[in-house]
Order: structure tokens, then C-alpha cells, then sequence
């Protein structure tokens, strides 16, 4: 009788997965557009100071063709960064302006160091209603904390402008976009961590605590024991440490990431385009997006081969997935 309700469990499973699957393949739910792969830092948990792909700028051309591709399709959010950081393009505002105009129904998501979004950048984002949400990546309530992560930028400088863009997002009166500030937890962070969350919560909309990953195994692992917490906590981590997807990862299923220079990744992990799966200059989103290359990767992590694929094999990215209905619908 067990035997026959997990048989019928796994029945009903296989068939919402399906369901599930199918929907996803029709088109992105999430495109990342990468303004430009340079960035004005060099912070320690990031792959980007010692990748090889050129640093360049998104052409009009390239960003024409991706923004066709989008009309008439389902898709739901634009990240406007990947491996750069965007304010370091001299034409954001304007990228970001046309964008807005062609797919005004598409909500629109940008992620910075602060560093270069002066006074001037952030009123036109504000008076002009260009983003929908905004995330500051702040690792550190301490000057010498930030600096030691987020090399190159200046604590203060960083702290000062984004202070400038919540007090003028207030003084408007509006709630777009929804403001966030982020830190990182790990070793360099661990101890600051809950007073960086009382200090910026009553300034920002939220304050996120994000997880750790290695960048496919390329970065050093800097998740930790907390030896303040208790042995339950530290037997999960370990745990955590040493698991490997035993789920077909949900990112080719769900986010394209293109390249400034129109190659599209498999993940927004592969920060190397090593796992190329397309280029917007020769092929439509939507051909790509259905097309044999990236259907290969797909069977592949379906089969749980992930050992075949390079940036796949050392990922840990599945710590932050295991819980979500996509990987609970594919576990016996």
C-alpha cells in the first residue's frame, strides 16, 4: 500500500513538473542584459577583475535586436546589470530610458556598488520613474570592513550616494522603486551582519542577507561555521558544504543572461560564457531560447550530468534552490 501512494505521488509529481517545464520553455521569465562587463571594483568574492572576456560596452545594435526579440513576449523582469557594474556605462540613463519606452509592462531591476551613481543619475532614475527596483550592494557597516571586500571603492562615497537617493526618493513621495541594500554573509561579514540590518532597515525598503556561492567553484569558499550558533546550524552548513545538485537546476529554465557583446550563457554563474548557448546578433531570443544547444544543457542537468558541463560541476547554487517546488517536484 506504501509502495502503491508514493508510486501515485510520483505520478501526479511528474506530471506538474512537465507542466511546469513546458511553460518555462516557451520564453525567459527573467533577462539579464549586461550594460557592460567592466566594473570599478575588485571585490573579493567576484570572479569579474580576473575574467578574460573583453570589457566593453553593450552596443545600440546589440540592444536593439534583444529588445525586438522581447515585444508580445511573456516576459516578466529585466535584470539591467550582469557581470559589470552599469553605472560605469556613460549611456545607463539612456539604455535604461529605452528600454522603459519599448517594454513599459516589463518591470525593470538594477543592481549597483553606488560608487558612480551621482546625485544627477539618481534624480533622473527618480523624476523619470525608470526602475522598479534598485539594490545596493553594501557588504559591510564599517568602513574597514567594505573596503576590505569591495576593493577600490570608498566606504563613504558609496554610503553617501546611496543615502542621497533614499532622502530623494522620500522627499517625492513615491514608492517606486522599491529600495534594497544587500550584504553578503560570509567570513569578512559574519560579524556585522545583524547591526548592518538595524542600521539600514529603517533608511531602505529592505535589507537583504544573501548566500554565499563559489561562481561555480572558482571563488574561495568563504561560507563559515558560526560557532555562536548551535550544532544543529553547523551540521547543516556542513551538510550544505558537501551536497551536489540532485535536481536540474532552475536557471536554464528560467533566466537568459546575455554578454555586452550579444553571446548568451547558460547561467548567470558563467561568467566566462564558457557554456555559450547562443548570440542575439544571429538568432532571436526566442530561437535560442528553444533551441538544440541549450536543450543538450537542459537534458543533461535533467540527467543530473552535471559533472560534463565545466561550470556546472563545482556549482553550489543548488543550496539556495533545494527548497523551491521545481526541485521537490523532481526528488522521489
Amino acid at each position: 500500500m506504501i509502495e502503491l501512494k508514493n508510486n501515485i505521488s510520483r505520478f501526479f509529481k511528474n506530471i506538474l513538473f512537465n507542466i511546469m517545464r513546458k511553460r518555462k520553455e516557451v520564453f525567459p521569465k527573467i533577462l539579464s542584459i549586461e550594460f557592460t562587463s567592466a566594473c570599478n571594483a575588485k571585490c573579493i568574492m567576484c570572479p569579474q577583475p580576473d575574467m578574460e572576456r573583453k570589457k566593453e560596452n553593450m552596443s545600440p545594435e546589440i540592444l536593439d535586436k534583444i529588445i525586438q526579440s522581447c515585444k508580445g513576449k511573456p516576459l516578466k523582469k529585466i535584470n539591467l546589470f550582469w557581470m559589470g557594474d552599469s553605472t560605469v556605462d556613460k549611456k545607463m540613463i539612456e539604455k535604461i530610458r529605452i528600454i522603459r519606452k519599448e517594454l513599459p509592462k516589463v518591470k525593470l531591476y538594477l543592481s549597483t556598488n553606488a560608487q558612480l551613481l551621482g546625485e544627477e543619475r539618481s534624480r533622473i532614475l527618480l523624476d523619470e520613474d525608470l526602475l522598479d527596483v534598485i539594490n545596493f550592494d553594501i557588504d559591510g557597516l564599517t568602513k574597514s570592513t567594505f573596503e576590505g571586500i569591495r576593493v577600490r571603492l570608498d566606504f563613504d562615497v558609496v554610503t553617501t550616494n546611496v543615502k542621497y537617493f533614499l532622502n530623494y526618493k522620500k522627499s517625492l513621495n513615491k514608492t517606486k522603486p522599491e529600495t534594497r541594500v544587500t550584504i553578503i554573509d560570509m567570513k569578512p561579514t559574519k560579524d556585522e551582519v545583524a547591526e548592518f540590518v538595524e542600521y539600514w532597515s529603517p533608511l531602505a525598503d529592505k535589507v537583504d542577507i544573501n548566500h554565499y556561492n563559489t561562481w561555480g567553484g572558482t571563488q574561495d569558499e568563504l561560507n563559515y561555521d558560526d560557532s555562536h550558533k548551535d550544532s544543529k546550524h553547523q551540521d547543516k552548513l556542513k551538510e550544505s558544504q558537501n551536497e551536489k545538485f540532485d535536481f536540474a537546476c532552475t536557471h536554464p529554465w528560467e533566466e537568459m543572461v546575455i554578454g555586452a557583446d550579444g553571446r548568451v550563457g547558460l547561467c548567470c554563474l558563467d561568467h566566462e560564457l564558457s557554456e555559450q548557448v547562443g548570440d542575439v546578433k544571429s538568432h532571436t531570443l526566442q530561437q535560442i531560447w528553444q533551441g538544440e544547444i541549450i536543450n543538450e544543457y537542459r537534458s543533461k542537468q535533467l540527467k543530473l550530468d552535471y559533472h560534463s558541463i565545466g561550470s556546472c560541476k563545482d556549482c553550489n547554487a543548488h543550496t539556495y534552490q533545494k527548497n523551491k517546488l521545481w526541485a521537490r517536484l523532481q526528488k522521489a
